[in-house]
């Protein structure tokens, strides 16, 4: 039979492209109703948003917080004891690669007026002994915060990280990754008195 030219074919199908753009956004109305309905709970109130986490407050120009931890040789060290000299406060820990290449810069420091405090986060005493005879630090001041408490007070999220307190106690730079020895010379002489 043959169809004349003005009049469509009987059997003719629907296009393709009138289907998608029938089913799509039918099938997107579907999934967001049932999404809705989903994420109601029982009351029918809104879905609770997660806790947010605050970002610590800075400790730049504010007063260090004191502290007492034991050393290597159990003697506790108390940070209040150094007022009057420039003192780091240096978190590292053995397996951090960064504060393993510091450690030789830092037990190398002598400088009259200041102080560097290694504070080791989260290892044992035997852990640091051994990593530190095995690597030649012999007068590094090394402190133990086996419980991390300090490095959490202190924020110490990433490892190295130095805090640069000034004579009076306060908290003048915050240093994050690897010190040198250049570093710690241009701290010194920035906080020192009488530089």
């Amino acid at each position: 039979m043959i169809t004349p030219p003005n009049q469509p074919p009987s059997d003719r199908r629907p296009s393709p492209v009138l289907l998608i753009f029938l089913i799509f956004p039918a099938l997107g109305i579907l999934a967001a109703a049932a999404f809705a309905l989903a994420n109601r709970g029982e009351t029918g109130a809104p879905p609770t948003p997660l806790p947010v986490t605050l970002a610590q407050p800075s400790l730049i120009n504010q007063p260090a917080p004191n502290f007492e931890l034991p050393g290597l040789d159990g003697q506790p060290e108390r940070l209040s004891s150094y007022r009057g000299r420039v003192v780091f406060i240096n978190f590292w820990a053995t397996w951090c690669e960064p504060c393993r290449r510091e450690l030789p810069a830092l037990d190398a420091f002598a400088t009259p007026g200041a102080k560097v405090l290694a504070v080791n986060s989260g290892e044992t005493a035997e852990q640091v002994e051994s990593f530190l005879a095995a690597g030649g630090i012999q007068t590094l001041a090394v402190l133990l915060d086996t419980d991390l408490a300090l490095t959490h007070r202190y924020s110490a999220d990433r490892l190295p990280m130095t805090y640069v307190l000034d004579p009076a106690g306060v908290v003048r730079y915050i240093h994050l990754g690897e010190i040198t020895a250049n570093d710690l010379a241009a701290y010194v002489a920035a906080l020192a008195p009488g530089s």
